[in-house]
């Protein structure tokens, strides 16, 4: 201590300030380090900055006095001379009147504004400030005080479930409470103590009560449930307006007595603040429900999770309510559209209209283009949100099914009851064909959350496939029940009947859609693209031409590049494979081609590989050549996927059964697999054992086709249910098995009954070869 203070004597006024200034950086990087290193409260930083910003006038002082004596000593020192000694003085007496208090002199301060005293008092300021860092992190632990917090006093266990109703409104703007819900839900999931009721377990409370579950959940309503359910505490919050500015405030509720256990308020300027308010308001409320200090540092900021813009965030939550709840996927698409024009790195909506554009199985460029901004974009999403963004990634655009799998199984090691992760991984394991594990996901994804019906509608599908219908068509009426005009209920409901040919039930699903929808063009698409293929199954072409018409000009109205190409590739198919008019088909090709559709559309939405399958099919094989090498040269291989690779091999594998080659397209065909398209290499496996005379494997893939229960097989059966069922009864009629031959020509018989009349001349031969066939087996 001597001799530093020396050593300050020795110093300059500015010198010593420059000590000052660089001894406070040290000493902050020292306390900033330890409250990170030990997770103390953010306002130990702050209290030593005011304590340094105190510190300085007194060292400023000090340095004034104390260097202005040394300057006197070193003059003295340079002039060589000597201090008088001092001599004895003597005392007066005092005076009879009580003297005046003497008054204040230079020496008094010399010795108050000491370096030791400036040095011991910053010491000791410093030990103070650990005292009540000690004290406040020890009455929070204990749960003693203000600062003590829920889960320390008892009143509510760690991880307990907390139930969030939608705040209260107290502006203008009628959406602004629902933005600042979503919002804070999107914060409170990153939390580490704070467990929000999920929304399935609301949902499921919710139909218990005979109540929709998208009923909004006000202050009463969530207490109810909290009662219901067992939630110890209830989070209500509202938010109002004071001139521009704006007022949020949130409380912990005790449901049952309605005792407030906590409440907290924060201040937004203007509009634009809100989002930082809400941040604010969020990371006080778990702070003081018990999340530690140190996991609350590290948590991302919310508008690096969401979105800074409001506006855009206001939009994204009233995309989500479309899609999810209404079924309103246009509408929910159009409004992700405008929240990415307002915040081009709002990842959660790339995100969402990737999957949304994924589920409707169309317009692929935009489709993969959204998935790759939310995987470039995916640090600014929750850590949930992260690993469905790589997954989707890696699963739609690479094809890495490995990587996408495991994606999602981390995600599930810390939060087993994700309900999307669980759905996404039934998809993969369905695709690969592990229909029965792929079932056990998706119950589990129904059973964890019932405020979404895609879980239960993915079910459908691998029980279908495993021939149980009675528990498809359960699975369809739990969402009817729950969610009253979902249109994916007579959507799949009727692929359900079509597959089990029950096609008058079908027509009547996808009619009723078609009303309900009314308006909505996607949807009048879809039934009309059903309706279609229903008929044309049958051999009810001339209508399933006109549904055709009809679809073409719902896609028009959705100002679909392409609709017109599109539409013509389906009549098409029809007069080849259904028609047998490969003239016909030829030219429909060519009309479409020739008006330039093809390049009004993105380059991954283009057919190059089903025109390169018509004309290699019709006999053009140096066209379908042609398209294959613009397809290599147009769609980025690293954009492709594994399923459109898969189809690139299929359609190679087209032009060598047209050139003879059937062992190279039997290998090429094999290779490509299924990726859960069921029925997409049957075709083209057929064609291929035809053209090498293995009527063995021709007729096992038949076989294979038409009894299988794939929903999706009622797209296929437009073209290829008839002509494989009258070919197997030609087949085994050929190898004089006549039973075998009786059974499928019965079958065609039966589907086209009421066929075009056009076609009843090769009805009319099946019946009469039937009929032979009967009489002789009797």
């Amino acid at each position: 201590m001597k001799n530093l203070i020396h050593e300050i004597h020795r110093r300059s006024l500015w010198q010593v300030l420059g000590i000052y200034v660089a001894g406070s950086w040290i000493a902050l990087q020292v306390v900033n380090e330890v409250v990170d290193s030990v997770a103390l409260p953010e306002w130990i930083s702050g209290a030593a900055v005011v304590l340094l910003i105190v510190g300085f006038p007194i060292v400023l002082g000090t340095a004034f006095v104390q260097e202005g004596v040394g300057s006197d000593r070193r003059k003295d020192a340079a002039s060589g001379e000597k201090p008088e000694a001092s001599q004895p003085v003597a005392t007066p007496e005092p005076a009879a009147a009580a003297p005046s208090p003497a008054p204040a002199t230079p020496g008094a301060h010399r010795r108050l504004l000491t370096w030791r005293n400036a040095i011991l008092g910053g010491v000791g300021a410093f030990a103070l400030l650990g005292v009540a860092t000690a004290a406040f992190v020890m009455m929070r632990t204990a749960g003693i005080g203000a600062a003590g917090t829920l889960v320390a006093k008892g009143l509510l266990e760690e991880r307990d479930r907390i139930l969030l109703a939608d705040f209260s409104n107290r502006t203008e703007d009628d959406l602004l409470a629902g933005v600042v819900t979503e919002a804070l839900r999107v914060d409170l999931a990153q939390s580490e103590s704070v467990r929000l009721a999920e929304q399935s377990l609301i949902a499921g409370a919710l139909q218990r009560m005979e109540r929709s579950p998208d009923t909004p959940i006000d202050p009463t309503l969530a207490r109810l449930l909290a009662q219901r359910e067992g939630i110890k505490a209830v989070l209500t919050g509202e938010i109002g307006a004071v001139g521009s500015s704006y007022v949020l405030s949130a409380q912990v509720i005790e449901p049952a007595e309605g005792e407030v256990l906590l409440s907290h308020r924060e201040d937004a300027a203007s509009e634009d603040e809100i989002i930082d308010a809400i941040n604010r308001l969020s990371r006080r409320l778990r702070e003081r429900i018990g999340e530690p200090l140190g996991s609350l540092r590290t948590t991302p900021p919310l508008e690096r999770v969401t979105t800074s813009d409001l506006e855009a965030l206001r939009l994204y939550t009233q995309a989500v309510r479309a899609i999810e709840f209404d079924g309103d996927d246009s509408r929910g698409i159009s409004l992700l559209e405008e929240a990415i024009g307002i915040d081009s790195a709002f990842a959660a909506a790339y995100r969402k209209m990737g999957v949304t554009l994924g589920n409707r199985f169309e317009e692929r460029d935009r489709h993969i283009e959204a998935l790759t901004r939310a995987y470039e974009y995916r640090e600014r999403l929750t850590s949930s949100e992260r690993y469905m963004a790589i997954a989707g990634y890696e699963s739609q655009v690479t094809g890495n099914t490995a990587a996408a799998m495991a994606a999602y199984e981390n995600l599930l090691e810390s939060d087993p009851g994700y309900y999307p992760a669980l759905n996404n991984l039934g998809i993969l394991n369905y695709v690969q064909g592990n229909i029965e594990r792929a079932e056990e996901l998706y119950l589990e994804a129904a059973r964890v959350d019932r405020s979404s019906p895609f879980p239960w509608a993915n079910a459908v599908w691998p029980q279908a496939e495993r021939g149980g219908f009675d528990d498809a068509n359960a699975s369809l009426d739990s969402i009817q029940a729950q969610f009253p005009g979902y249109p994916m209920v007579p959507e799949v409901r009727g692929k359900l009947r079509a597959l089990q040919g029950d096609y008058e039930e079908a027509d009547a699903q996808w009619l009723s859609l078609l009303e309900t929808r009314a308006g909505d063009p996607y949807y009048e698409s879809l039934a009309h693209e059903l309706l279609g293929v229903s008929a044309a199954a049958r051999g009810r072409l001339t209508e399933g031409a006109d549904r055709t018409d009809r679809m073409e000009a719902a896609d028009r109205r959705r100002n679909l590049p392409g609709a017109a190409l599109e539409a013509e590739l389906t009549r098409a198919w029809v007069d080849l494979l259904v028609r047998r008019d490969t003239a016909a088909a030829s030219g429909r090709v060519a009309d479409a081609l020739s008006q330039g559709g093809l390049e009004e559309m993105p380059p991954l939405d283009r057919p190059y590989l089903e025109l390169a399958d018509l004309h290699a099919m019709t006999g053009d094989v140096e066209t379908a050549k042609t398209l294959l090498g613009e397809f290599d040269a147009t769609v980025p291989v690293d954009m492709r996927g594994r399923g459109v690779d898969m189809d690139y091999l299929r359609s190679q594998a087209q032009v060598a059964t047209a050139e003879g080659s059937h062992d190279e397209a039997i290998r090429l065909i094999r290779e490509s697999g299924t990726m859960g398209c069921r029925a997409c290499s049957i075709a083209y496996f057929a064609d291929a054992y035809e053209g090498a005379g293995m009527a063995d494997s021709a007729i096992a893939i038949y076989e294979r086709y038409v009894d299988m229960t794939w929903i999706d097989r009622v797209y296929f059966d437009a073209t290829d249910l008839p002509r494989f069922l009258e070919r197997l009864g030609q087949l085994y009629d050929e190898r004089q098995d006549l039973r075998k031959a009786a059974e499928y020509y019965a079958r065609f018989v039966d589907l086209w009954t009421d066929a075009d009349e056009e076609l009843q001349p090769r009805v009319r031969a099946a019946q009469a070869r039937l009929d032979e066939i009967l009489q002789e087996i009797g």
